[in-house]
């Protein structure tokens, strides 16, 4: 199923404070973007509004031709998930229950089948956590929890998968296998959305950088030639400069 999500003119006050103002792009099948800036630059809120949590306060946020307002709950829940930045640990479910809630916007009833089984087990031996799979959630570690999050994403089998800051707690190896799935999930024609810092991360596995800044989106670029003219780095920091690892790859680091 193809997909196109358009954010026209959104914008976001907290109660009289603008968070977010006139911010347009579209994205489409097969792309990963990377939604990166400083602290407070709207990030999170972007995702919860693209993801349907928050109203627009300006502007339109239409899904595949409908506007958000048009899409049920459920028909959302078919086509996209969210990864939130913070999670209450401790629910009392074990990890593999949490990811079987992934296939609620499928089941016909409220008890799953072997499919959905199949399916949430498929998706946690992909994010490596299948080995808690009867652990409680509340004795994993960080990393371990992020990584069932995850698995419960693409249980859901969406089109859309929207992830604020999804290397969260991740060791270095679980941050490059993290970001390399959501890469094979674009190239399989989904899209994916992340909120993240690491440029690194960002220049080696996304196909496309949404920088925000004041406010509103300061830069939109495919990552290939994102750094034929590297200034927008400062937005970020002042400090940061362009390498080249031994490969010939760009590394971004700082004095």
């Amino acid at each position: 199923m193809t997909m196109e999500l358009q954010v026209a003119g959104v914008g976001w006050h907290a109660d009289d404070v603008p968070v977010l103002r006139d911010v347009t792009f579209r994205v489409g099948s097969g792309e990963f973007v990377a939604l990166m800036g400083r602290n407070g630059a709207g990030k999170s809120t972007l995702l919860d509004l693209i993801a349907g949590l928050r109203q627009p306060s300006a502007g339109t946020v239409v899904l595949n031709g409908r506007p958000m307002g048009a899409w049920s709950a459920r028909e959302l829940a078919r086509t996209m998930t969210h990864l939130p930045q913070m999670f209450r640990a401790e629910v009392a479910f074990s990890a593999e229950q949490l990811v079987l809630m992934g296939r609620y916007p499928h089941a016909g009833a409220w008890t799953e089948t072997e499919a959905d089984r199949l399916v949430a087990e498929a998706a946690m031996v992909r994010c490596g956590c299948l080995e808690f799979r009867h652990r409680s959630l509340a004795t994993l570690s960080g990393g371990e929890r992020q990584r069932v999050l995850l698995a419960a994403c693409l249980a859901q089998q969406p089109t859309l998968l929207l992830l604020d800051e999804p290397a969260t707690f991740l060791d270095i190896d679980q941050q490059l296998q993290c970001f390399n799935l959501l890469r094979e999930e674009a190239d399989r024609g989904g899209t994916c959305i992340a909120v993240t810092h690491d440029i690194n991360l960002a220049l080696r596995f996304c196909t496309r950088l949404i920088v925000l800044a004041d406010k509103t989106l300061a830069r939109d670029m495919a990552v290939d030639v994102s750094l034929e003219t590297p200034e927008w780095l400062h937005l970020f920091s002042p400090r940061l400069d362009v390498t080249r690892t031994p490969v010939g790859r760009p590394w971004v680091w700082y004095t």
